[in-house]
């Protein structure tokens, strides 16, 4: 009874799948590096969850495990573009993107056990877990991109109103709504920042076990080739100043380890040298933000604080 149940439910959606479907695949979305479909439908989306039932059924009838992982990858991809198409509004914060967030650390969980399962069969697969390893680096470097656009969005905004705070005299009675507005500002900022950081820290997993899947050689290899093409993208940039002398002494350091054959000293190095990298390029970066005193997130805050403070004027005169 049960089964029939279930077997009915699923008819009965079909139709409303086939919509979801369709708006998953009519186009395609450039998102930096990455190249996806266009999600259609996004969360907060009324139909937005037969779009989450299409890929449960496709998932569930895909049986090859290499396809199935690759599967995971691809709706991975669409929580990406889904992030950033909220985010764009002005009105959406964090929390709105809290659940695609969520679901794309569960695909990338899935298609990265899927894998490991498969190498403890024996499978050779190393091959596969670096193809899926490299797409988990562009995945990760969009992801991080799009909450520090976020971020730097309500940066901008909290710099312009500390500066219109400042130049209020003393008791104005602007001040108040104003400070209530950089609060709630600040505060968006911090989450942002947050999810920012929290990225690595979320795939470190599924990063360790490709990584172990792959070999240490094949490991350090692929981590030299992804720092090797971060500095050649800052020295492209003109940014090669960025790079400091110990991320240059690592790379010297984990060359000589892997022509010594120590490959997991090499590449634990490298990884240390990409991040360093990372961390003074994204330095720089913030040390150069531009302020926009017109922004939209600005005047949409102070008109929220200014809602709230007549709403709670109007309950103490009444």
């Amino acid at each position: 009874m049960k089964n029939i149940l279930i077997a009915g439910i699923v008819l009965m959606a079909m139709p409303f799948v086939s919509f979801a479907q369709t708006g998953a695949t009519g186009t395609v979305a450039a998102t930096g590096t990455i190249t996806v479909t266009n999600p259609g439908l996004l969360p907060g989306d009324f139909f937005y969850f037969l779009d989450k039932l299409t890929e449960a059924f496709n998932t569930a009838l895909t049986f090859n495990k290499e396809k199935k992982a690759r599967l995971h990858l691809e709706y991975a991809k669409e929580r990406i573009v889904e992030i950033k198409e909220v985010l764009k509004d002005t009105k959406a914060k964090i929390e709105d993107v809290t659940s695609a967030k969520s679901d794309f650390d569960t695909e990338i969980s899935a298609a990265a056990t899927l894998v490991k399962e498969e190498k403890d069969k024996g499978s050779d697969v190393k091959e596969l877990a670096k193809e899926l390893d490299d797409e988990l680096d562009d995945m990760q470097d969009e992801l991080k991109d799009i909450f520090k656009d976020h971020k730097d969005e309500y940066s901008r905004a909290e710099i312009a109103l500390r500066a219109k705070i400042a130049a209020l005299a003393p008791g104005d009675p602007q001040i108040k709504g104003l400070t209530q507005a950089l609060l709630s500002i600040t505060k968006e900022k911090e989450a942002a920042d947050k999810e920012e950081e929290d990225v690595d820290d979320d795939l470190m997993d599924e990063q360790d076990l490709f990584d172990e899947i792959m070999g240490d050689e094949a490991s350090a290899m692929k981590h030299q080739e992804d720092v090797m093409h971060m500095r050649a993208e800052m020295n492209a940039a003109g940014a090669s100043a960025n790079i400091s002398a110990s991320s240059r002494k690592l790379l010297l350091d984990a060359e000589v380890a892997a022509k010594r054959g120590d490959y997991e000293a090499a590449k634990r190095m490298f990884k240390q040298a990409e991040n360093t990298m990372e961390h003074s390029d994204e330095n720089s970066a913030n040390a150069s933000l531009d302020v926009d005193i017109s922004s939209d997130i600005l005047d949409m805050e102070i008109r929220a604080s200014e809602k709230v403070m007549m709403e709670d004027s109007w309950h103490v005169n009444n």
